[in-house]
């Protein structure tokens, strides 16, 4: 049994307050991976910007990064 049909049907035997839950949780965890997935590209751009400009400093880096 693959693990798609594992879920589904853990899903078919899930309460309606826990689906409930499921998908919230789902639906955090695509805007995280989202989320990360622009915190790395924005930290490859920042170091690209390095390799080609030199160093910067640490504030500099930072707000290229947005912290």
């Amino acid at each position: 049994m693959t693990l798609k049909e594992l879920l589904i049907q853990e899903l078919d035997d899930a309460s309606e307050s826990l689906l409930i839950e499921l998908l919230d949780f789902v639906q955090f965890l695509k805007a995280k991976q989202a989320d990360d997935t622009v915190d790395l590209l924005e930290a490859r751009q920042a170091l690209a910007s390095i390799a080609t400009e030199g160093t910067v400093s640490w504030e500099s880096l930072q707000a290229d990064v947005g912290l």
